[in-house]
């Protein structure tokens, strides 16, 4: 995910050099090199990659500048990029797959590449070189929510990431007694409250995942809980899970988180002017203070608030990259060789220039690969980084893309109806079960 475009100027890439008409002899010459030799860039002539992006123009944009790259690398090879949107994406590739015809490479949520490819729509990237090239370069928690449990075979390995944190702005909390971020959930809770005495409009804003699973999702993790455990079995209604729910409420009852439906994507701003005390949204907000506020030095990002005994836990969202199951084995061998381009520390660099360019921040899976990023402060760098020790991607059973839409009505019976959290989480857990 990333913000919204605001820009529509795009980076020109070294477009290569027209080679001068060779001699006879020479042409002979490299013919019978490249027959021998079977070059990549011969291998790869007068082929064309389709690649769906999810997300907006300014996703494709970024995506696009990955695919100049290639091309630049192959000559001969055409890379077509189409933005599709997050909300049908996912049944628009399931509907090529059917159909047999769209895209040789789509991007998507983490979770699409293991409901798709049970449903036999994606290629096994085990087979094509990409699992083992890709596995070492990325954190094994972000690997393995893209692998389904107990599978064998891979759909999808990371593309990009976005990283639950929490925003806030020095000056509205020290004008409320606040001295630095809270750590634990009972420090937020009594931030919270000083926020709101103090005259904070909106002393709790929650942008990212308002009132949704994806929203609970940090604060049910950072509580010691978890939707199922490590053999897949729901776990999400427990004592944990109840503990964490309860708290998630208060973001709604007690602390003015706005409810959905009046998603504001002026938290910048917001924060910046003390409308709001504390955010919670990705790492894509930050592009917003380094992109307007590039003096405005008052704002910073800390870890979501943990429980007692618990770790920080912030979700990553993000997408995945996979390959057609339908696609001719000479696409996909090329769409493979695509992929690994995706991991590389100039192709990401890139990637990025293009992103920053239309305030879009393209953070890849490679961690290392976040010094590539200008448009990222040095304590927000810092944030991300340690976050990303213990931080959670969607779970990989089976069903759980299916079951999404299910938990958030069952969630929002107890923040915004007459449920009870025990009651509402024993509804989520029997979607949950339901789809496995």
């Amino acid at each position: 995910m990333y913000l919204p475009r605001r820009s529509e100027s795009r980076l020109r890439f070294y477009e290569g050099v027209n080679l001068k008409r060779l001699g006879a002899i020479a042409v002979a010459i490299t013919m019978i090199a490249g027959v021998v030799l079977n070059t990549p860039a011969n291998a790869a002539a007068k082929q064309t990659l389709t690649v769906w992006a999810t997300g907006g123009d300014a996703d494709a944009a970024v995506m696009k500048a990955a695919g100049k790259a290639f091309e630049d690398a192959n000559p001969g090879v055409t890379v077509k990029v189409e933005a599709i949107s997050w909300g049908d994406g996912y049944a628009k590739v399931l509907a090529a797959a059917a159909a047999k015809k769209g895209p040789d490479v789509f991007t998507g949520g983490l979770s699409w590449g293991i409901s798709a490819g049970n449903k036999g729509a994606l290629a096994d990237l085990r087979t094509l070189g990409v699992a083992s090239y890709v596995q070492p370069k990325v954190p094994s928690q972000i690997y393995k929510a893209l692998v389904g449990y107990k599978s064998t075979k891979v759909y999808a390995v990371p593309f990009d990431l976005t990283l639950m944190m929490m925003f806030y702005d020095k000056t509205t909390l020290s004008k409320a007694g606040i001295t630095s971020a809270p750590k634990t959930i009972a420090d937020f809770n009594a931030a919270a409250e000083k926020l709101k005495a103090a005259g904070v409009a909106t002393p709790v804003y929650n942008e990212w995942g308002n009132a949704d699973w994806l929203g609970f999702f940090s604060w049910l993790y950072s509580s010691g809980g978890t939707l199922y455990d490590a053999q897949c079995k729901v776990t999400i209604n427990n004592a944990k899970g109840v503990a964490a729910l309860t708290q998630y409420k208060k973001l709604y009852t007690d602390f003015g988180a706005p409810k959905p439906g009046v998603a504001d994507w002026s938290m910048n701003d917001n924060i910046k002017n003390g409308k709001y005390g504390i955010g919670f949204s990705g790492n894509f907000q930050a592009s917003g203070y380094y992109t307007y506020y590039k003096d405005y030095k008052n704002w910073s990002v800390a870890p979501v608030p943990a429980a007692p005994g618990s770790k920080s836990v912030a979700f990553i969202g993000g997408r995945g990259v996979s390959i057609m199951g339908y696609a001719k084995p000479a696409q996909q061998q090329l769409a493979a060789k695509f992929i690994k381009t995706l991991y590389d520390r100039s192709v990401v660099r890139q990637m990025n220039l293009v992103g920053a360019a239309q305030n879009a921040i393209f953070l890849s899976p490679v961690i290392s690969n976040a010094d590539t990023i200008d448009a990222y402060p040095a304590d927000v760098l810092a944030t991300i980084k340690s976050q990303l020790k213990d931080a959670q991607g969607p779970p990989n059973c089976n069903g759980w893309e299916d079951s999404q839409a299910g938990v958030t009505t069952a969630l929002q019976s107890f923040l915004f109806g007459s449920a009870t959290a025990k009651a509402a989480l024993d509804e989520a857990a029997a979607v949950m079960k339901s789809k496995l």
